[in-house]
Parts: structure tokens; C-alpha cells; sequence
């Protein structure tokens, strides 16, 4: 965690949802960053503990529950050679929990890093920057959080839920490459090196609940959101802390290619996907845009965006995103 990025945006604790976050232990740190230690929240009444990880502040409500939900992410190791990789990942077989982790870090590091279909997401966009700090929701394994700082050159913070994708961007941020295993077929993965060609003191990676964002009113400039509304457990309280942390002025860059599943999102959070005897014959474009106006005035409204996923070395999901830049009203 930069400490630079922390005392910019002073997070709040998200129990409490008022009180400012301190720095209580510094266990192992850089000259510009904690690697591991404690955030504590200084209300009294309240005195949350937090952990900082490889890095990465997992600032979220229900710590316990996520810990608990999340052993192997947190724990694993990322030194082990491909051999002994291969080796783990032979004896527990296809879909262990070892195996479903590599194969979405697969699929996003080679989205992020080894392919332009992301970037082709931000170019879409074209959000302008309403001054002050970035946010990158749901960013994965950090390409689009190194775009949007080279793009921008502002200090920008990529948040996630998903520790496994977050230590391949935390790690890129320290080391200036990218490393990861890209999936060839079945159980058979290829260790891969990217090199980095950015600002990298402009970037930091935070754990994050998207429903719940532990920052004040107005904190940020541009907020994006790639591919993230369709996972959540409700979208609705997604777009409108994102609208939330918003400055006036500021825009919000979202996409989505509207894939809803009940393991993400209950049928009943979806915006369309159900209900096709309703006003809107179950379409989620114009809920979506219906949304969005409530905090933001849409400028840009893109319905189909390429957007391809590389599964192994054989496969590959296509999609068409729906791309919306909102802008921050001033009275919002």
C-alpha cells in the first residue's frame, strides 16, 4: 500500500462508514510503501481492525466472513517454480479451487496485458477527467489501472474483491512485469513475463467491496467500471457509490456485456435478463440507462463494443459490451 495513495484519499472505514482509517502497524514496508501491517479505524465506538497483505489493504465490512471465504487466495503462494505449479495442479485435478484460480487469472492477465480488447474499452469511452484522483473498479489483475495512469497522469487506485487477481497486479506494480501461468489446454499452463511500460508510482491496488467504497463524497475525478455491474450482488448500489465518490463534474466510464448468473447476482438484482412481459421486454440497456441518469447525465452511448476473452489456446468467448460515460452534475 503507497502511502502516498492513502493519504490522498483518507479512506473511511467501511462499518462505520465515518470515521478516517489510521496506519496502527507497519510490519514489513518499503521506502514508499507498506508490504504488510494493520489499518485501524479510530472510532472509538467502533475500532475495526484491517490487514494489509502483499501489499494490498483488504479494507472490506465483513473482514471475517471474506477471510473465511477466501483462505486460499490470501495464503497462496505466488514463488513457486512452473514445475511444482504444474505438479499441484495435476494432483488436485480440474475444477479444484487451485485450478479455477489459475484459469481466471489466465483468462483476465492475458485480456489485460497480451491483448488490445480492454484498452479498446477505455478508447470507447473517452471519459474526460473531471480533475482530482482515478478510480478503477473491479480492475482485475491491473491493466486497465496502469492505462488509465498512463493515460491520465493523475494518481489512480484499482480495487477488487478477487485477492488472487490483485497480488498479479500488486506484484506487477513492484516489479515492472507482469508474471503469470497462461492456460494452453486442460491442465497445461504456460509461465508468461510481460514487461511493463508505464508510470508505476502513480498506481496502487486496494481490496474493495464496489457496493460499499470506504472513501468520502467527491474524493474522485473519473471513476471506471469495465465489466463489473453484471457481478456484483446489486448493481444498483454499485452505480450509485460510484456516482457517489464522484466529484462534480467528474465522469464515470461503464461497460457491460449484461452476462447475469445467480452464483454473482440474484435473478431479482439483474437489470433486465428477466421479466420479459414487463414495459421493457426484459432488455438491459434501457433499465441500465435509466439507472445511471438517476446520479449522472449520460454523454456517450455506445451498445456494442467488441470485447474477446481468451479461454486457453483453442478457445475464446466473444462478447458485444454496452459502453456509457455519465458526467457528475454539479447539483448531484
Amino acid at each position: 500500500m503507497r502511502r502516498e495513495h492513502f493519504a490522498t484519499l483518507r479512506p473511511l472505514c467501511p462499518v462505520c462508514r465515518v470515521a478516517p482509517l489510521a496506519i496502527t502497524s507497519a510490519i514489513r514496508e518499503t521506502a514508499d510503501a507498506i508490504d504488510e501491517g494493520i489499518l485501524g479505524c479510530t472510532n472509538r465506538d467502533c475500532l475495526r481492525e484491517y490487514p494489509i497483505v502483499d501489499g494490498i489493504p483488504i479494507i472490506v465490512a465483513a473482514i471475517r466472513a471474506w477471510l473465511a471465504a477466501n483462505p486460499l487466495q490470501l495464503l497462496l503462494r505466488d514463488d513457486l517454480s512452473p514445475e511444482i505449479e504444474s505438479l499441484i495442479g495435476d494432483v488436485l485435478g480440474p475444477s479444484s479451487a487451485f485450478d479455477t484460480l489459475r484459469q481466471h487469472v489466465s483468462i483476465y492477465a492475458a485480456g489485460h496485458y497480451e491483448s488490445d480488447a480492454t484498452a479498446s474499452l477505455l478508447l470507447c469511452g473517452a471519459a474526460d477527467l473531471g480533475g482530482g484522483p482515478i478510480l478503477d473498479i473491479g480492475c482485475a489483475v491491473g491493466g486497465t489501472t496502469f492505462a488509465l495512469a498512463s493515460r491520465f497522469k493523475q494518481l489512480t487506485l484499482g480495487l477488487d474483491l478477487n485477492f488472487a487477481m490483485l497480488r498479479v497486479a500488486a506484484r506487477a506494480l513492484r516489479e515492472g512485469r507482469v508474471t503469470y501461468a497462461r492456460r494452453r489446454v486442460g491442465l497445461v499452463y504456460d509461465r508468461r513475463e510481460v514487461e511493463l511500460d508505464v508510470d508505476r508510482n502513480l498506481v496502487d491496488f486496494w481490496c474493495c467491496d464496489a457496493t460499499a467504497l470506504p472513501f468520502a463524497d467527491a474524493t474522485f475525478g473519473l471513476a471506471a467500471s469495465l465489466n463489473v455491474v453484471d457481478i456484483v450482488p446489486s448493481p444498483r448500489e454499485a452505480i450509485a457509490e460510484c456516482a457517489r465518490v464522484l466529484r462534480a463534474g467528474g465522469s464515470v466510464l461503464l461497460a457491460t456485456p449484461y452476462d447475469w448468473t445467480p452464483t454473482a447476482t440474484n435473478v431479482e438484482q439483474w437489470i433486465g435478463g428477466h421479466s420479459q412481459r414487463g414495459d421493457h421486454r426484459g432488455a438491459s440497456e434501457p433499465q441500465l440507462r435509466a439507472l445511471m441518469s438517476e446520479h449522472l447525465e449520460i454523454v456517450r452511448d455506445e451498445e456494442r463494443v467488441p470485447w474477446r476473452l481468451r479461454m486457453h489456446e483453442r478457445s475464446a468467448v466473444e462478447y458485444d459490451v454496452h459502453v456509457l460515460v455519465g458526467k457528475k452534475r454539479s447539483s448531484s
